[in-house]
């Protein structure tokens, strides 16, 4: 015979800890034998009153029985009482049941299938029959029915003559019934924990394999495939939202990382020349025979150019804040008609000198804003229109409202933008006219400033000229 191999101690342990592990599990668990602990409550306490209702009913027909000899007694006599019992007793109806006795007023037995029992035999003094006169109720009481033992609910009554009448049942039924409702109860509680442990495994692996798809989603995320997304599932279930609010922040993980590429990638581009020319120059002046002034000269360019570099940074810098939102912090509100009128005070002397005609209205609306922001993007929108609606154009600073949004527009009446080309502005790096001075980042400063305060930027043609609005939604109260 083949000895039986059972698993090491270890192994068990192991496994067991690993299934405690799941969260799922436990979880399922505790609450699956709350359950249980909860149906083997209601199905003791409904035993417990079942048990209850079957003594109450074996004891009201015991009652009605020795009520209705009692009343026959009074009507016809001890001798009629006694031939009654006798008739009952042969009659062949309940007779695994019934239990009798009458006793004469002296004490002796007249007729019955009954024979008490004491009730203690370390004190056989204590008699049944006083029990059983003391008792208000039937009670439960060993005797002999026939000469069988067997356990009866009995109650006496003394009779006007001085006899006494005992009535009972046997309880072998409602023991059988008591014993077949604890055996379900018992049988139950074992299927319920059976069944727990049946639907906590296939809870625990159905979990797994709704988290199982993301999971491995995130593996392959955390390898570099920023473009895998948690695939749809059929069911309709609470995972559901859970996979569209990974897959949501998947994509602007992915926007933010393409981002950070293509600025990596236009810095590398547009800052390459610049540092170039810097560097040639400050190399040609170090290395030729140039007078005092010609390398004053090569200085003075070499600074604009690093100057020009240094507010590229800058921009950049606060194009990373307004896009983490870093600036939050220091919102407040902020009346437009009096920061437009700095901003059109600001910029009047570089209009009067270029022959632009600067004009402001504003309606009395107030934001909830960082100040400082919506200056830089105010004047990123101003610096935009001078440099490309050029000398002796007409520029309209306006601020009002818009179907409850505040709206501040700089619009000019310059050669426009091509409609192909309305979709690509706001891009980092991006320029019309690439003649002009610039690195392309006003625009995009101006769309990640409006971006932090929870709006948009929409660009159209005037006709003639471009109007860009900045659309800020945190309206206040002044």
């Amino acid at each position: 015979m083949t000895p039986m191999r059972f698993m090491p101690l270890d192994r068990l342990l192991s496994g067991w800890q690993r299934l405690w592990g799941s969260v799922a599990f436990r979880l399922t668990l505790n609450y699956s034998l709350l359950a249980v602990g909860t149906t083997a409550f209601l199905l003791i306490f409904a035993y417990g009153k079942i048990v209850d209702l079957l003594q109450i009913q074996y004891a009201r027909q015991v009652t009605l029985a020795v009520n209705r000899l009692t009343a026959h007694h009074d009507a016809y006599g001890l001798t009629a009482l006694q031939l009654e019992i006798e008739e009952l007793l042969s009659d062949q109806t309940d007779i695994d049941t019934e239990m009798y006795l009458l006793r004469s007023p002296e004490g002796l037995r007249l007729v019955g299938n009954l024979q008490l029992l004491p009730v203690d035999d370390i004190d056989p003094s204590i008699s049944a029959t006083e029990l059983l006169a003391e008792a208000q109720a039937p009670i439960l009481l060993n005797v002999l029915r026939e000469g069988m033992p067997i356990t009866g609910l009995l109650t006496l009554r003394e009779l006007g003559d001085g006899s006494v009448l005992i009535v009972g049942r046997d309880i072998a039924d409602m023991r059988e019934i008591q014993a077949l409702i604890g055996n379900a109860v018992i049988a139950a509680t074992l299927v319920a924990v059976f069944l727990v442990l049946i639907g906590t495994t296939i809870f625990r692996r159905e979990l797994r394999n709704r988290v199982q798809a993301i999971r491995d989603t995130a593996l392959r995320v955390g390898t570099g495939e920023l473009t895998r997304r948690v695939p749809d599932a059929a069911e309709i279930d609470e995972f559901v939202q859970l996979r569209y609010d990974i897959n949501y922040m998947l994509d602007r993980i992915e926007n933010l990382m393409t981002g950070v590429r293509n600025v990596s990638d236009s810095i590398a581009h547009n800052l390459r020349t610049p540092l170039a020319r810097v560097l040639a120059r400050l190399d040609k002046a170090r290395h030729g025979n140039q007078d005092r002034e010609s390398l004053i000269a090569a200085m003075d360019a070499a600074s604009v150019e690093i100057m020009e570099l240094i507010n590229v940074s800058e921009k950049l810098l606060l194009i990373a804040e307004a896009n983490s939102g870093l600036q939050r912090q220091n919102f407040s509100p902020v009346p437009l008609a009096a920061l437009m009128e700095d901003v059109c005070e600001l910029y009047e002397p570089a209009a009067a000198e270029n022959d632009i005609t600067l004009s402001c209205t504003a309606e009395p609306v107030c934001v909830q804003a960082d100040p400082d922001l919506l200056v830089s993007a105010i004047t990123n929108l101003l610096d935009n229109a001078f440099k490309y609606a050029g000398a002796g154009s007409c520029i309209a600073l306006e601020a009002g409202r818009r179907q409850g949004v505040a709206c501040v527009s700089v619009r000019d009446d310059g050669p426009g933008v091509p409609e192909e080309e309305l979709g690509r502005l706001g891009t980092r790096f991006h320029r019309l006219e690439q003649s002009l001075p610039g690195f392309g980042l006003g625009l995009a400063s101006v769309c990640a400033i409006a971006a932090l305060h929870g709006g948009r930027v929409e660009f159209e043609n005037a006709r003639p000229g471009l109007k860009v609005t900045l659309l800020l939604p945190n309206i206040t109260e002044p």
